[in-house]
């Protein structure tokens, strides 16, 4: 019972002062289905409805802006009351951010052209053979940690391009955000051929965010979890996307 009324305590605590405080400086990137620009220039995706409905339990006051991944990454970890998403959690990352989620699971995978129909049973098949990814990913970094040549892109969207050009042999990128993006591009001449591995996605803060507002928007979102919020909100963008 203590313990129920300590967190109460608390949760009530971080409610009145995210009111008071000013507006927090949510960034996010050009990343569906997670996040991305909708109809009217409005941001939206499956990780932005989260977010939102997340912040309206919550009660503050937020804007979201939508900016290029490492800039948006970098002023995230050098201002105060700036949160980011749909960031990927890695041990390199994981002391320079407070952390609310997850939000949503994100498998990794290879794309290779249609035309390619060698059988891709592990990365360790293709370690020879050039691979695309952009600067700052979560996907990149893992690959080349251990070892892989990455050709690195600014964006992931021009992947798709150097793929088909054939300047590179593989691209390596989220599941969901490469289906998306070759639907955007109306793009068929590219195929998954291997999922090698699977994250989670947060919202990372800048660490002067106070615990007690980390504390309450992870309760929250635990019981968005046991509502069928998230459940519902992932069928919306995801179901259509196996």
């Amino acid at each position: 019972m203590l313990i129920r009324q300590l967190l109460a305590s608390a949760l009530l605590t971080a409610s009145l002062a995210a009111q008071a405080a000013p507006p927090l400086r949510v960034l996010t990137e050009d990343y569906p289905p997670f996040n991305m620009l909708g109809s009217g220039g409005r941001i939206s995706g499956l990780s932005t409805e989260i977010v939102q409905e997340l912040f309206k339990r919550a009660g503050s006051n937020y804007t979201i802006e939508l900016l290029p991944w490492i800039r948006a990454f970098n002023l995230t970890v050098l201002e105060a009351n700036t949160c980011l998403y749909s960031t990927t959690r890695t041990d390199a990352r994981e002391h320079q951010f407070k952390w609310i989620g997850p939000l949503v699971e994100n498998p990794w995978v290879l794309y290779a052209r249609t035309d390619n129909r060698n059988a891709v049973l592990s990365l360790e098949e293709i370690r020879r053979f050039k691979i695309g990814g952009y600067s700052g990913d979560a996907v990149s970094q893992y690959l080349i940690d251990r070892g892989f040549e990455v050709d690195l892109a600014s964006t992931d969207q021009l992947n798709v391009k150097k793929l088909l050009a054939g300047r590179i042999d593989y691209w390596a990128t989220g599941k969901y955000l490469g289906a998306s993006l070759l639907a955007r591009e109306k793009v068929s001449q590219l195929r998954p051929v291997l999922t090698f591995n699977t994250t989670l996605l947060y919202l990372a803060c800048n660490p002067a965010i106070p615990d007690s507002q980390v504390l309450q928007l992870n309760e929250l979102l635990r019981g968005m979890q046991r509502d069928g919020t998230l459940a519902r909100i992932n069928a919306k963008y995801l179901n259509q996307k196996e």
